[in-house]
């Protein structure tokens, strides 16, 4: 009894240390690869350090809920090769531990990263893309007040043309200010106003010129319409401010669990888009469950894997144990897909992949269990150990 606790603990401590391994070197390469893909943002906002390492954090929630299975995916697996490479399956076999005497310690690191899994899904997503979203709006800011070159007629703003007597780059206070605007009209309106700011607003995820007691100057049909403001928004157009960032934090994917539920019984709070809408967030709300749910059907398949195929090398464990993965993420994709074109039930198009590996898993368990004693299960692993010996 002394011995299996042993066991259990040394379980547990190499499957966490593995998987955290694991997890470390997939966020860093799909952060890295997400930040590639913002470089031209991010070279012309001339972020420091600072700000980029909060992107990193902020962005890194997003990843996590699909990272997270797979890591405890592959630390399952790969600590029971590292086992068989040792010989320690074998001696445990003679020793008369069987392959269920060893299930309490991977079950509760599965548990473990089921619940981390789950706790991200519900929050940790809705607040990194929230945090991320705001922190995008202020380094926008930051770089609408960068542009503003006083006594220029500034074009660096998507459908405006800005001109400033003075600017105050820390307070984002504007002085004498024009300002033409073509976002909404072929002709465009001339604006101006002897002081206007800068202003963020994170609820509406928008930047504005905010003007004050000024006037608006629009020409339609050979006459000119003069109107006078004490507060005018002039809108910068964000999505091509950012080169294309996705900044509208009214989406399916970016919402929190609550946010989610509200979503799915006040459909009519996007009109807009409709049961296309409704679909999605129907969808996301499975999506949400079925990734902590996979951390345990993933690693349900890992395990005897790692157990049958101890003889297997190393590197094509990892190969092989990766390819499972894939196919599991292609089965996953295409249920999400489906279920949002409405060609499936969302529940059906969500929960098929865990489904199927569930009972993949029960398949693999009766074969570990039975030390691989029936000749189809001989067979097929063989085949399986030829692919990679060759």
């Amino acid at each position: 009894m002394r011995v299996v606790k042993r066991l259990y603990v040394e379980n547990v401590r190499e499957l966490i240390s593995i998987g955290a391994l694991c997890l470390a070197v997939f966020i860093t390469l799909l952060l890295v690869g997400k930040m590639l893909r913002l470089r031209e943002v991010l070279v012309n906002m001339d972020l420091s350090i600072l700000d980029i390492g909060a992107l990193f954090v902020y962005l890194a929630p997003f990843f996590l809920m699909l990272l997270i299975p797979i890591a405890g995916m592959i630390s399952t697996f790969l600590t029971f090769q590292r086992m068989s490479g040792d010989r320690e399956l074998m001696a445990l076999r003679a020793g008369g531990i069987s392959l269920s005497q060893i299930l309490p310690a991977p079950s509760l690191f599965l548990v473990l990263c089921a619940g981390l899994t789950l706790w991200v899904s519900f929050f940790g997503v809705s607040w990194g893309m929230e945090q991320f979203q705001h922190k995008l709006l202020d380094l926008a800011r930051n770089k609408a007040q960068l542009s503003l070159r006083p006594g220029v007629f500034n074009r660096d703003f998507p459908g405006l043309v800005v001109y400033a007597q003075n600017v105050n780059r820390e307070t984002g206070e504007i002085a004498g200010i024009f300002i033409h605007d073509m976002t909404h009209t072929k002709d465009g309106v001339n604006i101006v106003a002897p002081k206007g700011r800068v202003a963020t607003d994170h609820a509406q995820g928008k930047i504005y010129f905010i003007l004050t007691d000024g006037r608006m100057f629009r020409v339609e049909q050979g006459s000119m319409d003069v109107l006078s403001f004490s507060s005018y928004r002039v809108s910068l157009d964000l999505s091509r401010l950012l080169q294309n960032v996705d900044v509208e934090q009214d989406q399916p994917r970016y919402m929190s669990w609550p946010e989610l539920n509200k979503a799915a019984q006040s459909p009519e709070r996007r009109p807009d888009k409709g049961e296309e809408f409704l679909r999605s967030v129907q969808v996301e709300r499975h999506k949400r469950l079925v990734l902590p749910a996979a951390c345990i059907v993933l690693g349900l398949v890992a395990l005897p894997l790692g157990w049958i195929l101890d003889e297997l090398k190393r590197q094509y464990g990892a190969i092989l144990i990766v390819g499972v993965f894939l196919a599991y993420y292609a089965v996953f994709s295409l249920g999400i897909s489906l279920g949002q074109l409405g060609m499936v039930p969302p529940a059906v198009g969500a929960w098929s992949p865990n489904v199927l590996f569930l009972a993949l898993s029960a398949g693999l368990f009766r074969q570990a269990l039975h030390e691989r004693g029936t000749p189809a299960g001989k067979r097929i692993f063989s085949a399986v150990q030829g692919v990679f010996r060759r």
